[in-house]
């Protein structure tokens, strides 16, 4: 059967309507793939709590941080810990001051056991697989939280030294 130029233009039409909607389709599904793994890189960025420093005779350090947030969510900051190389817990105490109280959500700094990380290098690694006594700092989004929160705090170590702490938190 032989086909008329106007009947060969409208299956040509058809043919390119057909590939544009897959077209359309396969940039949807790369937008969908893409939203997942942002969504799941902003969840895991909450995750990445801070890791001990040890500053000994007064210096100091200033640590930014930037994590994400869902609206009404807790994110878990850090643990700080002053043991002993046998994982005991030393007679001093850290201190964890709130120099800068949040905006949109509320911070906490509560005594607890948890698990510490020691470079591989220091006597006190062999205790990053127990729970050790120590301060978590934790930081709580209120749930009708919108935009950006900030908020700051200093930890005093126990061997003379201060880590000064600033967040900025992205509540989603």
């Amino acid at each position: 059967m032989q086909r008329s130029a106007a009947q060969l233009a409208l299956v040509d039409r058809f043919d390119r309507s057909d590939q544009i909607v897959v077209l359309w389709k396969v940039i949807a599904m790369s937008i969908l793939r893409s939203a997942i793994l942002i969504a799941a890189a902003l969840a895991l960025s909450a995750c990445n709590g801070s890791r001990p420093f040890v500053y000994a005779n007064g210096s100091q350090a200033l640590v930014n941080k930037t994590i994400s947030v869902a609206r009404g969510a807790t994110a878990q900051l850090g643990f700080a810990t002053a043991i002993n190389p046998d994982c005991t817990h030393l007679d001093l105490q850290e201190r964890i001051i709130l120099t800068q109280a949040p905006g949109q959500g509320r911070f906490e700094s509560r005594r607890e056991t948890g698990f510490a990380y020691f470079a591989p290098n220091n006597p006190r690694s062999r205790c990053n697989t127990q729970r050790v006594p120590g301060t978590r700092q934790i930081y709580h989004a209120n749930p009708n939280g919108a935009g950006t929160d900030s908020f700051a705090y200093d930890w005093y170590t126990t061997s003379g030294g201060v880590v000064h702490y600033v967040y900025t938190v992205n509540i989603l």
